[in-house]
C-alpha cells in the first residue's frame, strides 16, 4: 500500500529531517513510528498526507507517487485516508455530530447516509450519546475520540495518527490506542507516531524507529527499545 524509496527531506537551514528512508507498509498493518523528539516522526507522517513534500525520493500510496502531487490533487488524496492530530483540530462552535459530518458533507451524499455514517463512527469510538455536545463539554480523551470518528467516517483504507495521545493522561492514552487497534482489526491500515514507550511495549505491533532522520530499527511485534 505505502512505499518510500530513498526519501530525503532537507530544510533550508540544511537540516535533514529524513535521510534516504526506504520502507514498505502493507494493507492491514498496524505500525508504530517511534523515536526521540526531532527524530523525523512528524515529517514522515506529513509526507504521507502531503503536508510536506520530500526533497528527493518517491512516496507512493496505492501505486501513485504523491511526492510531486499538485496542490489541487491533495484533497482527493486526503479523502482516501483519515488523519488524527495531537491537538484534535475540532471546530469549537460545532457539535460533535457536525465535527464528524464536516468531512463528508461536501461529497454529495444524502442526509440519511450522512446520519448513518456519523452515528456509526460515533458508536465505534463510544460517543454516540454525546453527538449534541460541543468540544468544550468534552474531556481531552473524548475530543480525541471525536477526531478519530471524523477520520474514519468516510471509511478510508488508511488511518494516520500523529502523536494522538501526546496531550492525554495514561488511561486516556490506552483507551485511544485500543480504539485504533479495534479500527485496525476492521482491516484499516493504521500508522501511529508516538513517543509513548508504554503503549508501544503493550501492543506489540510493528515498530519503525527513527534516529536523526534514519531508520535504525524495523521489527514485527516489537517494543520501543
Amino acid at each position: 500500500m505505502i512505499t518510500l524509496h530513498n526519501v530525503t527531506k532537507r530544510y533550508k537551514n540544511d537540516h535533514y529531517a529524513l535521510k534516504n528512508v526506504s520502507l514498505e507498509i502493507h494493507s492491514g498493518e498496524f505500525v508504530f513510528v517511534v523515536g526521540a523528539s526531532g527524530a523525523g516522526k512528524s515529517t514522515l507522517m506529513k509526507l504521507l498526507y502531503s503536508e510536506e513534500k520530500p526533497t528527493s525520493g518517491i512516496v507512493s500510496i496505492g501505486g501513485i507517487n504523491i511526492a510531486n502531487l499538485s496542490n489541487d490533487k491533495i484533497p482527493n488524496l486526503r479523502r482516501c485516508m483519515g488523519i488524527v492530530f495531537q491537538d484534535y483540530k475540532l471546530l469549537q462552535n460545532q457539535t460533535v455530530f457536525d465535527n464528524v459530518a464536516y468531512v463528508i458533507r461536501t461529497l454529495g451524499i444524502s442526509s440519511k447516509e450522512i446520519n448513518a455514517r456519523v452515528n456509526g463512527a460515533l458508536k465505534i469510538v463510544g460517543l454516540y450519546e454525546k453527538a449534541k455536545a460541543t468540544p468544550a463539554e468534552l474531556s481531552g480523551g473524548e475530543q480525541q475520540r471525536v477526531g478519530i470518528a471524523r477520520a474514519i467516517v468516510n471509511g478510508p483504507p488508511l488511518l494516520i495518527a500523529d502523536e494522538p495521545t501526546g496531550n492525554l493522561d495514561p488511561q486516556n492514552s490506552m483507551e485511544i490506542m485500543q480504539i485504533l487497534d479495534q479500527i485496525n482489526q476492521r482491516g484499516i491500515t493504521v500508522i501511529v507516531s508516538t513517543h509513548d514507550q508504554m503503549l508501544v511495549d503493550y501492543f506489540r505491533k510493528r515498530v519503525i524507529k527513527l534516529d536523526q532522520g534514519e531508520i535504525v530499527k524495523d521489527i514485527q511485534a516489537g517494543t520501543y527499545e
